[in-house]
C-alpha cells in the first residue's frame, strides 16, 4: 500500500512541476529564436537559427513535436509512440520511444534533458538551469545531476528529483 502512496504523489509532483515549466516554454518570448517542429506521422522535419535548432522524426505510426526558444529541442518517435522535446533559454531538450511516451524539457543556461527508455515505457525528464536530467532504459535507470530537474519512468515507477544540491531518488 505505501508504495502506492509514493507512487500517486511522485504522479501529482511531477504533473505539477511539469505545468510550471512547461508554462514560459509554450508562452514564448518574442525576440527570441523561437523554432517549432511537428513530425506528423511518417514525417521529419528540422529547422536551424544560427545556435538554435529543432528537430523530429516519425515513423508511419507516430508523433513527435519539438519547440526551442533560443535552445536546442529534439524528439523522436517509433512504433506507434510519441515524443516531445522543449526546450528554453541555452537548453537542450531531447526524448525518443519507440512504442511508448516520451518527453523532455530543460530551461536556462546549460540545462540538458534526454529521455531514451525501453520500448513502451512512459517517461518525462526536466531540468532547470545547470540541471541535467536522464531517463533510460530499466538497466540505465534515471539520473538528476548538477542542478533543479526531475526524471520520472511511469513504466518502472524509478524517479529522480534535484534541488540543485541534494538528490533524492526511488527505489
Amino acid at each position: 500500500m505505501r508504495s502506492v502512496v509514493v507512487s500517486t504523489r511522485v504522479v501529482v509532483l511531477a504533473g505539477a512541476v511539469a505545468g510550471l515549466v512547461l508554462a514560459p516554454v509554450s508562452l514564448g518570448v518574442s525576440q527570441a529564436a523561437d523554432l517549432s517542429c511537428d513530425g506528423t506521422p511518417g514525417g521529419a522535419a528540422v529547422s536551424v537559427d544560427g545556435l538554435q535548432a529543432c528537430g523530429v522524426r516519425a515513423d508511419s505510426t507516430s508523433r513527435a513535436f519539438a519547440r526551442a526558444v533560443d535552445a536546442v529541442a529534439f524528439a523522436r518517435a517509433d512504433n506507434g509512440g510519441g515524443a516531445i522535446g522543449l526546450a528554453q533559454d541555452g537548453a537542450v531538450a531531447a526524448a525518443e520511444t519507440q512504442a511508448g511516451r516520451a518527453a523532455a524539457a530543460a530551461i536556462g543556461p546549460d540545462a540538458v534533458s534526454i529521455v531514451s527508455p525501453d520500448p513502451g515505457a512512459i517517461a518525462l525528464a526536466v531540468s532547470l538551469a545547470t540541471g541535467q536530467s536522464f531517463v533510460g532504459t530499466a538497466e540505465e535507470g534515471v539520473r538528476c545531476d548538477a542542478g533543479p530537474g526531475f526524471a520520472l519512468n511511469f513504466t518502472t515507477g524509478r524517479f529522480c528529483l534535484s534541488d540543485g544540491v541534494n538528490t533524492w531518488t526511488y527505489p
